[in-house]
């Protein structure tokens, strides 16, 4: 009988110092390994129209973001100290960016991006698109682009997915207004007003009397080089607008006759008198053309330019610019949108999707000097960014 009261009151206590090393390792902010999520709770994708800095830029910062929630080793902030894609882009770094991403992996965090589930739509044939969705290595994939966006609307009937850079989600049919979806697994991050902003800031800056703008004559060209929001403030502000139409290339065999059109549609712009050209979103590599483009009409015509396409132009040859988008801004938005469906439990079809970024201002001072334009004292003060050749 001895014996037995021995071994309940050893059983109490082991009992009572478990119950007591729980409670001040809860206490401690340690957590038992058994609670460690044995599989990520949140996986994510990624799925591309095209290599696009701004793309991989928000890529970068979103796995910035996870260093700080401890989902990816702090050795990746060292390893990407003041990359910043939409300065200085090349083929190939999308695919190096993730790869580094999914290397540098907490093992056991909650959150991580599936490393077999990356796609390049334009390195891809159709038959292989099917392989984009409705996998079992991912619960939420980034659509970057109308393209991927659309197709995952249409096909994605397993997982979820969030558009992030879409021109219209709504007249694309991804989501049926900035309250409702048509499905309950898609999501459409949208800023209502970007290019109303950029082109308002353009005309106080510039002050131009007749934009030049080339594009497509197509409907997609029209909805996503924002013709309708042109038009808009040209009514407003009172300036003339006048249009040249180059295809975009279909294949890199293409591109030839893509640059060739497209010079010879600045041409025709400087001749019939335009003030400012409008840069819109389009095929172009800035790094290798666009200062080759702008030399042989437009800058020795004294003609301004700005672009659509966020500040990226402006590192080569592009005059003004004003951000459309905040790279850093969106991943942090998303993110946050992303914890609040998996910690919180808001239902994903209600996640918030209308965001506005913060803009800020660029110009190329070299520019400014070739064309012998003088921005104001007091305009300069409020640029955010002065670009220079080196």
């Amino acid at each position: 009988m001895r014996s037995k009261k021995k071994w309940v009151i050893l059983l109490c206590c082991f009992s009572l110092m478990v119950s007591v090393g729980a409670f001040y390792a809860s206490q401690s902010g340690l957590t038992p390994k058994s609670t460690v999520h044995a599989a990520p709770l949140v996986r994510i994708g990624f799925a591309q129209t095209r290599e696009y800095g701004s793309f991989s830029q928000v890529l970068l910062e979103t796995a910035r973001e996870l260093v700080e929630a401890g989902c990816i080793s702090e050795a990746f902030l060292d390893k990407y100290e003041g990359v910043n894609y939409e300065m200085h882009f090349k083929e190939g770094d999308t695919k190096k960016l993730w790869k580094d991403i999914c290397d540098a992996a907490v093992e056991g965090a909650p959150y991580r991006f599936a490393r077999d589930a990356f796609f390049d739509m334009n390195e891809m044939s159709k038959e292989e698109y099917p392989r984009m969705v409705n996998r079992n290595d991912v619960d939420i994939t980034f659509t970057m682009g109308t393209d991927p966006s659309v197709y995952f609307f249409e096909h994605e009937k397993k997982n979820k997915f969030m558009s992030l850079y879409t021109a219209d989600p709504i007249k694309s049919g991804i989501v049926k207004s900035t309250t409702e979806r048509y499905t309950d697994n898609s999501y459409a991050l949208m800023d209502l007003t970007p290019y109303l902003r950029q082109l308002d800031a353009g005309y106080k800056f510039l002050q131009f009397k007749k934009l030049g703008v080339v594009y497509e004559d197509s409907e997609a060209a029209y909805d996503y080089s924002d013709i309708k929001e042109i038009e808009q403030k040209a009514e407003e502000h009172g300036f003339e607008v006048v249009y040249e139409h180059v295809d975009e290339p279909v294949s890199e065999e293409d591109f030839d006759r893509y640059y060739e059109e497209l010079k010879q549609a600045y041409r025709n712009l400087a001749a019939k008198g335009i003030d400012c050209l409008y840069i819109t979103i389009s095929s172009i590599n800035y790094e290798e053309k666009m200062q080759e483009l702008l030399d042989d009409a437009i800058i020795p015509a004294g003609i301004k330019t700005m672009a659509q396409d966020d500040l990226a132009p402006l590192a080569y040859g592009v005059l003004f610019g004003v951000t459309i988008s905040d790279a850093k801004e969106v991943a942090a938005y998303v993110f946050a949108q992303i914890k609040s469906y998996a910690e919180e439990g808001v239902p994903f079809d209600e996640l918030d999707m209308v965001y506005e970024c913060t803009p800020k201002i660029g110009i190329n001072y070299t520019t400014a000097k070739r064309i012998h334009f003088n921005l104001p004292f007091e305009d300069m003060q409020i640029v955010d960014v002065i670009y220079k050749d080196e």
